[in-house]
């Protein structure tokens, strides 16, 4: 696999669509929550974690018990950068999660679909391990294909993604290593995100501990 996405954790999504507008950036509304995609297929996704701890319950009351452990991350998350995921292009998980499974570490894996804007049905798998220090990984069938701009081009320079340095207990490290073939992805000692460098791009908002 390979470094797919990053989440950026908002107080107000279109406020912040504003401020990294602003900042130079070209946001893609498409899907879930709005994006800023780079030349090398990863983005950058803004998002308002709403969930309530009545559904972060129910999620593990029924057998989805990794995605409520990762819910729970989401909410107790600073602003920023708080998480990043893994991803491959073939529509099958089942290595990597027998890799999981052999490594002892649980996980919920579940299938997604969604009809597009256009009324194209996207589908797409995604693993959640139990352990939130074990990053979520999918298998994305059609999904990036769609709702990847055809142009990207931003303003301030931005293209692609030539760093990510995240922070992880050690005994963590082999493991996640053992999941992804990726020079992007630099495991560290250390407690979640540490540096982002993207080419073309001189500024330091995403090494900022918030937005704003």
């Amino acid at each position: 696999m390979k470094l797919s996405h990053i989440l950026y954790k908002v107080n107000d999504v279109e406020e912040a669509i504003k401020d990294f507008e602003e900042m130079g950036f070209s946001i893609c509304r498409v899907g879930f929550n709005p994006k800023i995609w780079f030349e090398d297929e990863t983005f950058i996704e803004l998002f308002k974690f709403d969930k309530s701890n009545f559904t972060i319950g129910l999620t593990k009351l029924i057998g989805l018990r990794g995605i409520g452990k990762k819910f729970e991350f989401f909410r107790d998350s600073d602003f920023g950068i708080m998480e990043y995921s893994l991803e491959k292009d073939h529509y099958d998980l089942d290595p990597e999660n027998r890799l999981l499974k052999e490594m002892g570490y649980k996980y919920t894996s579940i299938k997604m679909k969604k009809n597009d804007e256009s009324g194209v049905k996207l589908k797409w798998k995604i693993t959640f391990p139990y352990d939130v220090n074990i990053p979520f990984y999918c298998a994305i069938g059609n999904f990036k294909e769609l709702g990847m701009p055809k142009e990207i081009n931003h303003k301030n320079g931005a293209r692609r993604i030539e760093k990510l340095v995240w922070g992880v207990d050690k005994k963590y490290i082999d493991d996640i290593k053992a999941l992804y073939d990726d020079e992007r992805l630099e495991l560290v000692e250390g407690n979640g995100f540490q540096e982002i460098k993207i080419k073309g791009y001189d500024g330091d908002v995403f090494n900022r501990k918030y937005y704003k």
